[in-house]
């Protein structure tokens, strides 16, 4: 499967952090070229859109964004370039792009003891809707890379993997632990 376009997403259970205060600390970040492997070039303030991408920073490899989804915070991973490997293989480095963000933010001295990650669950977005339409065979074909990466990243194989329905939306799936940290 040649899936390239996706997204993984976190979501956060701190309510006091919003998403315009990431944007002094994405700043910062641009200044140092603080994430590994990303050539970070520009942010934006997108909060008032309703249902828009919140803080938005934007690097060479992929955008990062924190917005409010569904009541919570969340911070999302958009893959913009090319990967080479396999669909594992790319979905693992769109990953621990991700998991470096999020854990730089929660260590970030503003944001510190106010903002943490669950670890306990995650959402794996498809942008490409035509090599990756929202059917069960797709679901069904991401499954075996999916299954590998939420191994790999609980810990053990107690997780379940749950796709959204309706073909008018992308292929989205929750892959949630069944053992809590």
């Amino acid at each position: 499967m040649e899936l390239q376009r996706l997204s993984i997403k976190l979501f956060s259970e701190s309510t006091n952090v919003k998403p315009p205060e990431f944007v002094p600390v994405f700043h910062a970040w641009i200044r140092n070229q603080k994430l590994k492997d990303h050539l970070m070039i520009d942010v934006s303030d997108y909060n008032h859109v309703p249902d828009g991408p919140g803080t938005l920073l934007v690097t060479h490899e992929g955008n990062f964004s924190l917005a409010l989804a569904e009541g919570k915070l969340s911070l999302l991973y958009q893959r913009k370039r090319f990967l080479e490997g396999t669909l594992t293989e790319r979905l693992n480095t769109a990953f621990k792009a991700l998991l470096n963000a999020s854990e730089l933010l929660e260590q970030e001295p503003d944001f510190r003891n106010r903002l943490s990650f669950d670890r306990n669950s995650f959402w794996v977005i498809s942008n490409d809707r035509l090599n990756l339409p929202n059917t069960d065979q797709s679901f069904e074909e991401l499954r075996p890379a999916l299954s590998e990466l939420a191994t790999e990243f609980f810990g053990h194989d107690h997780f379940s993997l749950n796709c959204n329905s309706g073909e008018k939306e992308r292929l989205s799936v929750m892959v949630e632990s069944s053992v809590l940290n």
